[in-house]
């Protein structure tokens, strides 16, 4: 009876270290698995907060006096005219206007229809495409057009960014200064667009005949490292 006794014991005694150390086992494993977690956590966190900074450094600045929001969209005809500069930009064909790396800025002029573009057929607040848009930067200390920079002047070129179409063209200015932007827009008949003229389809309007003047004056330029 003492031996069965005995034997019962070490069984009872086995038993209880077996289950100790399983019970050690899985709080080990607990605390890997809640590591893991923290560090995803950490891991997804930082990645978010690093897609965060990636994008703050995109920012349009007005062109217009101190580069604010003092510069407003003009209304000049049946257009609505903005303009705006930020980091330069790779474009593709490649081998059109400047590299991003051999520019200061990328200058773009937003244009959309307002209600008069409505008799030409388009919606108000439209694109609109195949204008020639001619430039030029003018330094306001002498009068004249900027010396010592690229493409300071020439036809803007139209293309597509993630916010839709624009023209715009790569500029190279180092010297800091008050400057004048001056845009000359031909309308779209230069390029050989053509409108509907009979009563059941055709528009109201008719397309300008002389290049529309828009000036954007005052412009407070300081070289920026993107």
């Amino acid at each position: 009876m003492k031996k069965n006794i005995t034997t019962l014991l070490g069984v009872l005694l086995a038993g209880s270290m077996a289950f100790s150390l399983a019970a050690c086992g899985n709080s080990s494993n607990n605390a890997s698995t809640n590591t893991a977690a923290s560090d995803t956590s950490s891991s997804a966190a930082s990645d978010s907060s690093s897609s965060a900074d990636a994008g703050a450094g995109f920012e349009e600045v007005p062109v217009g006096p101190s580069g604010t929001a003092e510069e407003q969209d003009q209304e000049a005809g049946p257009l609505t005219v903005g303009a705006v500069y930020f980091q330069p930009i790779d474009m593709e064909p490649a081998s059109m206007g400047l590299k991003a790396a051999e520019a200061s800025f990328h200058l773009e002029a937003d244009i959309h229809g307002n209600e008069q573009a409505v008799d030409l057929g388009y919606g108000k607040g439209d694109f609109i495409p195949d204008l020639t848009v001619n430039y030029t930067i003018i330094d306001k200390s002498t009068g004249k057009e900027v010396e010592g920079g690229k493409a300071t002047s020439g036809t803007f070129m139209q293309m597509n960014a993630s916010d839709g179409p624009h023209y715009g063209a790569n500029v190279k200015l180092d010297k800091a200064g008050t400057y004048q932007l001056k845009l000359s827009i031909e309308s779209p008949a230069a390029k050989g667009w053509m409108l509907h003229v009979d009563p059941e389809t055709g528009v109201k309007g008719h397309f300008w005949t002389e290049p529309i003047e828009v000036t954007f004056d005052n412009w407070d330029y300081t070289p920026r490292q993107w």
